[in-house]
């Protein structure tokens, strides 16, 4: 009986070493949820003033957590040159893993799921000027990522034009960042094979250069009509053809038909409010430059009136 008991001991003990020897990273992501993400503040820890500063006033009196929504929270200190000390002060956070890509500046709260991915960061001068810009940053960023999570949950129960509607609407989040194979590792998701940020609008110029302004028309009506794609995606294909009609010095009405479309996708965006602003900055005065030219001028450019110019006007949100 004893025996047995000590080996019993022995197996538990032998399977709650990897735990007990865990970084802390990896203990961390082991508690975040779908409704708690892992927060992790990103400071240099031995160089830099406004990370010294940041971490006394906003998280060593744990001012931070106001703004955390009870997320798992984790300090990395990041060395410049360090020592040995260092360098096992930081390997007893993080072990052998690497920090999440898409960290680019320090000091930095990181909004990390439970596989480690990054979904939302605070990075940068602007936004880490103090703890309550941070704080509402962060506040909005878990906020997102909570609801995000949850659509992509329904996602993943549904099935058809309705699973592609609910990815759709996870994707357009304003201030969390979509995770990679949110069905499954290898699964399509269904929409369209743009990236849900800048580079899409890339992708889309560069098709462009070459093409004329009709060509270009009808490229971006046949690529809007092949594939679903988010309202982020939608306005990051208009800007891109919004862009190449300006260099090819195509007409006012078609430059504003084009970024009334792109505003009306989601007037609330960030690329609804460019297309606003570029209707000012852009259109207006062009519109003034051909109406004081002679109307034969004023047709010799501009690559059609407008006339069937934009993806259409009856884009349902």
């Amino acid at each position: 009986m004893l025996k047995n008991f000590l080996t019993m001991m022995l197996m538990l003990g032998s399977a709650l070493l990897p735990l007990l020897g865990a970084a802390e990273y990896q203990t961390a992501l082991a508690k975040a949820t779908e409704r708690k993400p892992l927060v992790l503040f990103c400071y240099g820890a031995n160089y830099d003033k406004v990370s010294a500063d940041l971490r006394e006033r906003f998280v060593r009196k744990r001012e931070i957590m106001r703004y955390a929504r009870g997320a798992v929270f984790l300090e990395v200190p990041i060395y410049q040159l360090p020592n040995e000390k260092e360098q096992r002060e930081y390997k007893k956070v993080m072990g052998d893993a690497g920090l999440p890509g898409g960290i680019w500046s320090y000091p930095c709260l990181a909004v990390v799921d439970g596989k480690g991915t990054l979904r939302g960061i605070v990075q940068g001068a602007e936004q880490m000027k103090d703890a309550e810009t941070a704080g509402a940053y962060l506040e909005r960023i878990i906020d997102d990522y909570v609801e995000q999570e949850k659509l992509l949950k329904k996602a993943r129960s549904a099935k058809g034009k309705r699973q592609i509607t609910f990815l759709a609407e996870a994707a357009d989040m304003k201030d969390v960042r979509m995770p990679g194979n949110p069905l499954g590792e290898g699964v399509s998701t269904g929409l369209g094979s743009l990236a849900t940020n800048a580079t899409g609008m890339l992708e889309v110029g560069q098709k462009m250069q070459t093409m004329s302004l009709e060509a270009a028309h009808k490229y971006v009506r046949a690529l809007v009509a092949d594939g679903f794609y988010s309202r982020r995606q939608r306005q990051e294909i208009m800007a891109a053809y919004a862009g190449h009609v300006r260099r090819s010095g195509g007409s006012a009405a078609r430059m504003r038909a084009i970024y009334t479309e792109m505003r009306n996708i989601d007037p609330t965006s960030i690329y609804g409010a460019y297309a606003e602003g570029a209707i000012e900055r852009w259109v207006l005065p062009k519109e003034k430059a051909e109406a004081a030219k002679p109307a034969s001028a004023s047709t010799s450019t501009g690559g059609g009136s407008g006339k069937n110019t934009a993806m259409g006007s009856t884009e349902k949100n």
